[in-house]
């Protein structure tokens, strides 16, 4: 006798979509399977890694974004500016995908890392402060941990390269340059517009 097949989880089904590559259909169905077995451990470790993966794309998004707004409103190096509403949305989108995996693992040691980071990289003078107790409380929770105390002391000082803005100086952040009429990737942030000292993300 033939035992009947075993209908594949939602769980089944996340892995699934992963192997063939389609993330945005994994995270559904794990968010279903979170809500269906919120307790069970492998579940809640593939919800943790997926959303982590989110936060880490959006925050990419909102890096480029910011670097496009830099070159597009022609914002002077050191000068004072806000994000445009779509960069700031991006910001708020990557951290709510943090607060997701912090949700469901409150210790995830990579997504407190990484909220610290977005904070700090989103507005430095208020971002500092509330950075810098995640990675204290964080390196309390992981004193083995060789990349909290490194994230702290980047954070910790305003960056004197940079004139603590962040951006990368040579091309002002905005991750290319003019040499002989023709735009160039930046040799020294290798295009990402980042301080090659104090950048976190």
């Amino acid at each position: 006798m033939v035992p009947p097949a075993v209908s594949p989880t939602k769980l089944d089904e996340a892995k699934a979509a992963l192997e063939r590559g389609a993330f945005d259909e994994a995270l559904r169905l794990i968010e279903v399977a979170n809500a269906e077995t919120p307790d069970d451990t492998e579940t809640r470790e593939l919800y943790a890694v997926t959303h982590l993966a989110k936060a880490i794309r959006l925050s990419e998004e909102a890096r480029k974004a910011r670097q496009a707004a830099l070159g597009q409103r022609k914002i002077e190096y050191e000068e004072e500016f806000q994000d445009d509403p779509q960069v700031s949305q991006t910001f708020d989108e990557a951290l709510a995908a943090i607060e997701d995996v912090l949700r469901v693992e409150p210790t995830h040691w990579k997504a407190r890392m990484l909220k610290a980071s977005l904070l700090f990289r989103r507005d430095r003078e208020s971002g500092r402060p509330q950075a810098l107790a995640i990675l204290h409380a964080l390196a309390v929770a992981e004193p083995t941990n060789k990349q909290v105390p490194f994230a702290i002391r980047k954070i910790e000082r305003p960056c004197e390269r940079c004139g603590d803005t962040g951006f990368c100086p040579p091309c002002k952040g905005r991750g290319h340059r003019q040499f002989l009429g023709l735009d160039r990737k930046c040799e020294r942030c290798y295009g990402r517009g980042i301080c090659p000292a104090c950048g976190v993300l």
